[in-house]
């Protein structure tokens, strides 16, 4: 078909393409490019095994000891120290063993009777007191250590509910009803009737049970005739069992004249007494 208005000059329509050719002679390198730009540092990588112990190395050669150096000069005496504190007093020492007894020392004068007669106490507190105010003709000791005459005491000032005194004024006894050690305290005024010459010595003791009690034997003698009495004052210590009786008894060689003196007095005096007072009830 041809175009109006190409009048005829006008090229004609392309052909179809032709088969590809050889591929033709590769050319020569081209110049090598710049460098790019450092790249970005990667992450870090996950760390390694570890790796096997290396072999120990061998022990050295100990080396020689070195040899002890001389001893330096010595030196100067330091100052005294500060005196410490004083120390703590021990403690005393075990008593020792104890000592032998001592001569006994000579019998002290009678006390004066106290007034406080019930007066309280924690312990048991057992006592009696009775007296005489006449005269008694007291019948000699028959042999060693026997009763003569016993002492009656026909006043009573007291007796408690464990000491029976009820035969006191008739018999002379004191009857103990609580076992325990008893202070048994007598007194006596008197004197040989009649004096013998060369002068004796009279003497009166206590008994328990109608036996002497050791160490209750006391004496006095008569200076002379004209002489109305002496005294004789006892106090003895004595273990007294439930039901045991006491008396007090003349154990001279000769009668003995208890006496109640008034020549010279205003006042009534005794011829005898005995006290007795409980010092520690219970087994001995």
């Amino acid at each position: 078909m041809t175009d109006s208005n190409c009048n005829g000059c006008c090229p004609g329509a392309a052909g179809p393409v032709g088969p590809q050719g050889l591929q033709g002679i590769q050319g020569a390198t081209g110049p090598q490019g710049q460098a790019g730009q450092t790249g970005a540092q990667g992450n870090a990588g996950p760390a390694g095994a570890q790796g096997i112990p290396g072999l120990q190395g061998a022990q050295g050669i100990p080396g020689n000891n070195g040899n002890d150096g001389q001893p330096g000069p010595r030196g100067e005496t330091g100052p005294a120290g500060v005196s410490g504190i004083q120390g703590q007093a021990g403690q005393n020492g075990a008593v020792g063993p104890m000592g032998a007894q001592g001569v006994a020392g000579p019998q002290g004068l009678q006390g004066v009777p106290g007034t406080c007669v019930e007066c309280k106490s924690d312990d048991i507190n057992e006592f009696a007191e009775a007296y005489s105010q006449v005269s008694q003709n007291l019948a000699p000791s028959p042999a060693a250590n026997q009763a003569g005459g016993t002492v009656l005491l026909e006043n009573l000032i007291i007796s408690t509910s464990n000491i029976d005194s009820s035969l006191a004024a008739s018999q002379g006894k004191f009857k103990v009803n609580l076992a325990g050690w008893y202070d048994v305290a007598a007194g006596m005024t008197g004197t040989l009737n009649p004096i013998p010459a060369p002068l004796p010595v009279w003497t009166l003791s206590l008994f328990l049970n109608g036996v002497i009690v050791p160490g209750s034997t006391f004496s006095n003698i008569p200076l002379s005739p004209a002489q109305g009495s002496n005294e004789i004052t006892a106090d003895t210590f004595i273990y007294c069992n439930v039901g045991d009786v006491l008396t007090l008894a003349n154990t001279s060689t000769a009668n003995v004249f208890l006496s109640a003196p008034t020549l010279g007095t205003n006042a009534q005096t005794n011829s005898a007494y005995l006290k007795i007072q409980l010092l520690r009830a219970g087994a001995k």
